[in-house]
């Protein structure tokens, strides 16, 4: 909103208001305009710099009902260890404060408190064997929160959420949370076993143990048989053997990052849908059990040891949205069935020994945005004019590292997604691809960009690249890429192609990572390219290039690898002078290119007729964390 300063206060004249939202701003000092509001029941001033002590008399204003004073700078007020039970406050919002433990007792004598947030508190007073009350509390935040002991009589709490609180074994109040619901207890110092006693909690639905040292569960491996979780988080952890055998009832495995083994267990089969299933990164083998291709909505099983053929099953029924089998073993051809997956988003398929033909019937699906076929055996034309493209939404391509052959016509891309040839519009928040909002899950993958391989922990709903390196690719570069405005990063290095750099390519005002190194182009480096203001990343290494080298911020600061071995081209940062011991002359124009101006003209209606706008995907839901880079890398090296 932009407001600043102090709340007016003229503010409390409006005695009849019921609802005040002021978040968002950069309000501070006293809330005491507030206080004669006798008709407010909800208050939110989330995101402002109100600091001080949190007054007692706001707490207990006549029918408050639900504050909400996230990210502030308040601190402990002594007033407010003495507040009355008659309060009618039933939510209460504190997280991203400096409050400390003492905040809880006096807290606990808000009888009707059912909602209680005091996450990430920035202090350095942790919770210390504190008795809580809170007779009527259900749901609790402690998220972010040093807690030393913690003690809850709260009977009818149903969510808890202790996430990253450096706790090293499981309070044992929990076991008498009968109504208990969702437990998170995420990030922490766990390690050994999970008790027995904490599975068998018979309202748990939500079970969140990621980021632990935990090795097992204790008692029977059948005891998760019983349990009435929908809800298993047990990724990063040091989980070893079988995969525990686990309820009919339990939809969302997530098992990551641990070191399990033997086959993908069958019992999963006895499960009805299946919403999220993520075993990557384990010591699975075996085949994939051919149920989960008809149950599982997003099914990730990366970097395994998994084996065999992917069966022809899929049929008009299938719901998956996300196929990940990359890094694995898996033979044979792609299963012409997944024309049927309409809702297919992400299909990863690096790294796996598949050895087939280019699968232009994938544009079909119309959701498809990811796809990945990188480190395989497919091979022969990625141009057929019987099959010409059209993904709507692809805005990921990496088929990198196969033994694809064949010349592109100049036309390649002119119907490829809208994603990619509208202009990028300016966002104000973050999104990205996976069911981020309630099970914190993201697809992931590697791509090499900016001459780097990095995995992309998640992926941006707005991100693009395309990559068609180390194939046996010949002829013209399309001139058409020049349609994809909000190409990010390109990457056709280790080819065959031959001819020149178009000067169109002055169009891609998105990108950001072009490689183009080890092929057999040739004429000057177009100056146009100087001109691409995102540009971070470029090499033209092992070509043919002559001329000089355009000067730029962005051209000029990259290293002399980036422009070595081509043999006529010159100026900085190679040591090569243009001009030798002579006075520098009138450069010469450009050779020029092989007229396609009408060509380009129609190019560039048919991307305009296809779709104005850009159409996003799914809405992920809150970003948790901030980071100024748009995308969370990881070096990888292969």
């Amino acid at each position: 909103m932009g407001l600043a300063g102090e709340i007016p206060s003229s503010i409390s004249s409006l005695n009849r208001l019921t609802d005040l939202y002021l978040y968002g701003n950069e309000l501070i000092g006293s809330f005491s305009p507030l206080l004669n509001l006798s008709k407010l029941s909800t208050l939110n001033l989330d995101d402002n710099l109100f600091s001080g002590e949190v007054p007692c008399s706001l707490l207990t204003m006549p029918f408050l009902s639900d504050i909400d004073l996230s990210q502030n700078h308040l601190i402990d007020s002594l007033e407010t260890m003495n507040c009355s039970s008659s309060s009618k406050l039933e939510t209460l919002y504190l997280s991203n404060n400096r409050l400390s433990g003492r905040i809880l007792e006096p807290l606990s004598k808000l009888t009707n408190l059912k909602n209680l947030n005091l996450a990430s508190q920035n202090t350095t007073y942790p919770i210390n064997s504190v008795s809580m009350g809170f007779k009527s509390l259900e749901f609790l935040v402690l998220t972010g929160t040093a807690i030393s002991k913690l003690n809850t009589g709260s009977p009818n709490l149903e969510m808890l959420y202790l996430d990253n609180c450096s706790i090293n074994e499981f309070p044992t109040f929990i076991k008498n949370l009968q109504k208990l619901e969702t437990l998170r207890i995420a990030n922490n110092r766990l390690k050994g076993k999970v008790p027995k006693w904490l599975l068998a909690l018979p309202s748990l639905r939500g079970l969140f143990l990621s980021h632990n040292s935990l090795d097992g569960i204790e008692g029977s491996p059948k005891m998760l048989l019983n349990s009435s979780l929908a809800v298993l988080d047990l990724r990063s952890n040091a989980f070893k053997g079988s995969l525990p055998l686990i309820s009919p009832g339990l939809c969302v495995v997530l098992a990551s990052n641990n070191s399990f083994t033997g086959d993908i267990p069958l019992s999963l089969c006895n499960q009805s849908y299946i919403p999220i299933l993520d075993l990557s990164h384990n010591n699975f083998s075996g085949s994939i059990p051919h149920c989960l291709f008809t149950m599982v909505k997003d099914m990730d099983l990366r970097n395994n040891n998994l084996t065999g053929t992917l069966p022809e099953i899929f049929d008009k029924t299938c719901s998956m949205t996300t196929l990940d089998f990359s890094h694995n073993q898996i033979t044979g051809k792609l299963p012409r069935s997944l024309t049927s997956c309409v809702d297919l988003k992400v299909l990863n398929m690096e790294g796996n020994r598949i050895a087939d033909t280019f699968p232009f019937w994938l544009k079909d699906l119309p959701n498809l945005k990811v796809m990945v076929l990188r480190s395989n055996m497919f091979h022969g034309p990625i141009y057929s004019p019987q099959h010409p493209l059209s993904f709507p939404h692809l805005q990921i391509v990496d088929i990198s590292r196969n033994k694809f052959t064949g010349r592109l016509p100049h036309d390649y891309f002119v119907n490829w997604s809208t994603t990619l040839i509208s202009i990028p519009q300016e966002e104000t928040e973050l999104y990205y691809m996976g069911e981020g909002t309630m099970y914190d899950y993201y697809p992931s993958m590697y791509l090499r960009n900016k001459g780097i391989n990095m995995e992309l922990e998640k992926i941006l709903d707005t991100y693009t690249a395309i990559d068609f390196s180390e194939n046996k690719l010949g002829g013209q570069i399309p001139e058409s890429i020049s349609l994809l405005k909000s190409l990010i990063v390109l990457d056709l290095s280790s080819n065959d192609f031959s001819g020149h750099i178009p000067s169109s390519w002055a169009n891609l005002t998105s990108l950001e990572s072009l490689d183009l190194s080890r092929n057999q182009l040739s004429g000057k480096i177009p100056q146009e390219l100087a001109t691409l203001s995102f540009l971070e990343y470029i090499n033209v290494s092992q070509n043919k290039l002559t001329g000089h080298i355009p000067q730029s911020t962005q051209i000029g600061g990259q290293p002399k690898s980036s422009f070595e071995g081509n043999l006529n081209l010159c100026g900085p940062p190679l040591e090569k002078s243009c001009f030798g011991d002579k006075a520098p002359s009138t450069p010469e124009a450009q050779e020029p290119e092989p007229p396609k101006q009408e060509q380009v003209l129609n190019w560039k209606a048919a991307a305009i007729g296809y779709g104005p706008g850009v159409l996003f995907g799914l809405a992920i839901g809150q970003v948790f964390y901030s980071y100024k880079p748009v995308l969370f890398f990881k070096l990888f090296r292969f």
